[in-house]
C-alpha cells in the first residue's frame, strides 16, 4: 500500500501478500475475515461479473474486471491489520507523501502552475497524484488532530502541510473539493464552533494564493465555462446510458466505446471516463451495481460511527483519519471516477477497511 503510485510494483507485491496470506490462512496463524464490509464488496463483484455476462462486449468486460483483484485488499486488511502494523503503514504512507509532494513541488517551480504542466509527483497521471495525495493526507491529518502522543506531529504535521500544499498548487479542483470537506469535517469532529473560522481562513487562502490558482477557483463557479459545460454535457450522457441499460449498465470497460452513441450536446468528443462515481458507476455496471457502491460507503459509516463510540482511545486517531479519507475521496469522486483509479483505489480501501481489523464487530 505505501508504494501503491507506482502501481506495477504496488501490483506484484499484491500477489505476492495475497499468496502468503492464502498460505496463512490454511495454516491457521491468521484469523479469518469476517466484516459486514465483505457483503457489500461481495455484492460488487457478483455484480460486476453479471454486468460484464451482458455486455454488448464480453472479451473486453472481463479484461477490464482484472482490477477486481485489488479488492483481495480489503479482506487482508481486515484479517492481518493492528494498531503496531497501522502506525508502521502510516509512517510509510508519510514517507511516500514527503517524496512525491516534493516532487511535485519541483514541478510547480519549474512549470509555474499552468494547466498545461499539472503536477505529477511520482504518479503517471495529475489526477491519480491529486486523489493519492487527498487520500494519504487527510489520514495524516487524523493522526495530527487527534492522536494525544504530540511527538508524532514531527512526521505527521510536515507531511500532511505538504500534502496539502500540493494538492492546492495542482490546480485539480475535485481534489480541492475532497480536501475542504475532510478539513471541515475535521473542524466538526474537533469543536464545531471552529467552523466560524472558516470564512477568515478562506480569506487568508485566497490572499495568500498565487494567481494560477485564483483563476481556477474562480472558473469552478462560472456555469458558462467551457470545462463546466463539458461536465454537465458527459452527466447527461452517463444519464442516457443509465436510461438505456438501467439494471446492469453498458458492461464493465464499456462507457468509453459506447459514448459517441449516447454523447449529448455540450460533451466532449472523447472522454476516458464520465468523471464522476455515481453517473460513471450507474452508467457502467447499472442502478445496481450504484447500491452496491452505495451499500460499501454506508456499511463502513454505519461501522465508523458505532466504532467511534465504543472503541479504546487510542484507536480514534485512525479510526478518524479514516473518515476523513473516505469522506474527502468521496466528494472528490463527484468530479472526478477515482473509484476505478488503480493507485488511487489501494489507499481508498485501505481506508475502507482499517476500521473493521482495529475495532472489528461480529458480522450478525
Amino acid at each position: 500500500m505505501a508504494v501503491s503510485l507506482k502501481i506495477a510494483l504496488a501490483n506484484i507485491l499484491l500477489a505476492i501478500a495475497f499468496g502468503l496470506f492464502v498460505a496463512a490462512l490454511i495454516r491457521g496463524s491468521a484469523r479469518r475475515p469476517r466484516a459486514t464490509l465483505l457483503l457489500p464488496i461481495g455484492a460488487w463483484i457478483l455484480i460486476s461479473v453479471v454486468s460484464a455476462l451482458f455486455s454488448d462486449d464480453p472479451h473486453r468486460s472481463f479484461v477490464d474486471l482484472k482490477d477486481l483483484l485489488t479488492l483481495a485488499l480489503a479482506p487482508m486488511i481486515i484479517s492481518l491489520l493492528d494498531d503496531r502494523r497501522w502506525d508502521r503503514l502510516l509512517m510509510l504512507l508519510a514517507a511516500a507523501l514527503t517524496v512525491s509532494a516534493t516532487v511535485g513541488i519541483v514541478e510547480y517551480i519549474r512549470s509555474a502552475g499552468s494547466l498545461s504542466h499539472r503536477l505529477n509527483g511520482l504518479a503517471n497521471h495529475y489526477m491519480t497524484y491529486a486523489g493519492w495525495t487527498l487520500v494519504v493526507t487527510l489520514l495524516l491529518v487524523g493522526d495530527a488532530v487527534f492522536n494525544r502522543d504530540r511527538r508524532r506531529l514531527l512526521w505527521t504535521a510536515p507531511a500532511a502541510t505538504l500534502g496539502a500544499l500540493t494538492l492546492l498548487l495542482g490546480l485539480t479542483r475535485g481534489a480541492w473539493i475532497g480536501l475542504a470537506a475532510g478539513l471541515v469535517l475535521a473542524a466538526v469532529l474537533v469543536r464545531p464552533r471552529v467552523l466560524l473560522l472558516l470564512p477568515m481562513a478562506a480569506t487568508l487562502l485566497l490572499l495568500a494564493a498565487p494567481q494560477s490558482v485564483l483563476s481556477r477557483a474562480v472558473a469552478t463557479s462560472d456555469l458558462d465555462h467551457p470545462a463546466t459545460r463539458e461536465r454537465l454535457g458527459m452527466i447527461s450522457t452517463g444519464l442516457a446510458m443509465v436510461q438505456a441499460h438501467p439494471i446492469l449498465g453498458v458492461g464493465p470497460g464499456m462507457v468509453q466505446p459506447a459514448y459517441t452513441e449516447y454523447r449529448r450536446d455540450g460533451a466532449p468528443q472523447r472522454i476516458p471516463h464520465l468523471h464522476n462515481n455515481i453517473i460513471q458507476i450507474a452508467a457502467e455496471r447499472g442502478l445496481m451495481g450504484l447500491a452496491a457502491y452505495l451499500a460499501i460507503l454506508g456499511t463502513f459509516v454505519i461501522h465508523i460511527r458505532h466504532a467511534l463510540k465504543t472503541s479504546r482511545e487510542n484507536a480514534r486517531p485512525a479510526l478518524v483519519g479514516c473518515l476523513l479519507a473516505v469522506a474527502g475521496v468521496t466528494a472528490a469522486g463527484l468530479f472526478e471516477y477515482n473509484w476505478g483509479d488503480a493507485e488511487v483505489w489501494i489507499v481508498t480501501l485501505a481506508s475502507l477497511s482499517a476500521p473493521f481489523a482495529l475495532v472489528p464487530r461480529e458480522t450478525r
